[in-house]
């Protein structure tokens, strides 16, 4: 039977043919050509359409393409509006590469790339049985940044200069999510002391909003960003009556959590110290 994976927005569907002519037009996107595909060297439409059948009729044991199509009652419905792909798929360390594009620029800023990696990451746990799913994003990405943060992706590094685009080089970040880690944020977020949750994202930069009072919304992401790439640090979260109360980071030594970095209310400020002494962090982080 088909394979479809439905969303409340999307469904992730087999390429067909019927897609070659919307993926010929996202080929004129010289934008969108050269930060996917690096100095965007001429193709010509038979090449095009050649590459993408080869795709569709003998991807390989390394590679799943989707196209992404609305449902109905979304704009673009029924139409092909995007692809997600699980690519360089390794079956004996059992991790692949995530890759996600959308074919029109009236396709973006509707939540489908959100959505689409949010149904991928389900097929590549629970279908292919992968333990890891990684992925890089380049500076300048922001729409991307944010649909893997809130997904629950976390960052393992930085690579310089990366990319040259609009006149600069760009960074890139690699990010991963663990089968350990997405099996998490499909539970509720727990009460006390935690490792971050990726439902948590709203209610983190509202607090940091609040807390650090000098701050917009915007600013108080990008704390909450800073929090994110510290990748020597763990980022717990404390949660009282279901309400996030309180942000931090610590690292290990020896066996034993030192706090690092606290934002939280004062009156919670000696509760939430108090559970990092006495917890063992090595079997929640």
């Amino acid at each position: 039977m088909p394979l479809n994976l439905n969303g409340k927005k999307i469904r992730l569907r087999p390429l067909e043919n019927r897609d070659l002519d919307a993926i010929w037009q996202a080929y004129q996107d010289l934008d969108l050509e050269l930060i996917t595909g690096g100095d965007s060297p001429p193709y010509s439409e038979t090449q095009v359409r050649a590459y993408w059948n080869e795709i569709m009729t003998n991807p390989g044991a390394e590679l799943r393409y989707f196209a992404i199509e609305p449902t109905p009652t979304n704009p673009g419905s029924s139409q092909f509006a995007g692809a997600c792909s699980l690519q360089q798929i390794d079956m004996r360390n059992r991790h692949a590469e995530l890759g996600v594009w959308m074919a029109g620029r009236d396709k973006r800023g509707l939540g489908y790339g959100t959505e689409a990696v949010h149904l991928l990451l389900g097929y590549a746990f629970e279908v292919v049985r992968l333990e890891k799913v990684y992925l890089g994003v380049y500076d300048f990405n922001e729409a991307g940044i944010r649909s893997y943060e809130r997904a629950g992706f976390r960052y393992e590094g930085r690579l310089s200069q990366m990319i040259y685009y609009e006149g600069r080089y760009w960074d890139e970040w690699p990010m991963r999510m663990l089968r350990s880690e997405w099996q998490r944020y499909q539970q509720h977020p727990a009460e006390g002391l935690r490792p971050y949750h990726a439902d948590d994202l709203d209610a983190a930069v509202a607090l940091i909003h609040r807390l650090l009072t000098t701050v917009d919304l915007e600013s108080a992401r990008a704390v909450l960003r800073r929090l994110w790439r510290q990748i020597d640090r763990d980022l717990l979260a404390y949660q009282v009556d279901e309400k996030l109360v309180g942000l931090l980071t610590v690292t290990t030594e020896r066996g034993k959590p030192q706090l690092q970095e606290l934002l939280c209310d004062a009156s919670f400020r000696k509760e939430i110290t108090k559970a990092v002494q006495s917890r063992d962090l090595s079997q929640t982080v």
